[in-house]
């Protein structure tokens, strides 16, 4: 018979195994679309367990347009690296950020939301002062 702390620990290597999966799956990813940016994708089985674990939740974008009422079913998951790559075409290396989302299955709600999605991290990342130049807060624009 298992105790609670074997079930916790079971429950733990399982989330670590699919945090570990994700991870794997999404630099193969984004060697293979090496111009892409923001992946959308179905969340996997415990992939924000350890946001459950510390009762907290996992960072959260909707999209305009979408409900707030959808399901936070999928990830979306972006390059960091990339992102400050593209706009100033000196770093490399690699540094993600998975966010939970509402389903987004066609190509250009995707774009839309990437776009939005880019805006809110580099206007959120200039908040926090990480920005060494002194580039411009970028523009919201509603698709």
């Amino acid at each position: 018979m298992q105790t609670s702390n074997q079930q916790g620990s079971i429950h733990q290597a399982e989330g670590q195994l699919a945090m570990q999966s994700a991870i794997l799956n999404d630099r193969n990813w984004f060697d293979q679309h090496p111009r892409e940016i923001v992946r959308f994708r179905p969340a996997l089985n415990q992939e924000f367990q350890q946001f459950e674990e510390l009762e907290d939740l996992p960072p959260t974008f909707i999209p305009s347009g979408f409900s707030q009422t959808l399901p936070k079913s999928w990830v979306a998951v972006v390059e960091i690296m990339r992102m400050t790559d593209a706009a100033h075409g000196s770093l490399h290396g690699s540094l993600r950020l998975r966010i939970c989302t509402v389903p987004i299955r066609s190509k250009a709600n995707q774009a839309n939301a990437a776009r939005e999605l880019i805006k809110a991290i580099s206007n959120e990342l200039l908040d926090l002062g990480y920005n060494d130049l002194s580039d411009q807060r970028v523009p919201y624009k509603a698709a």
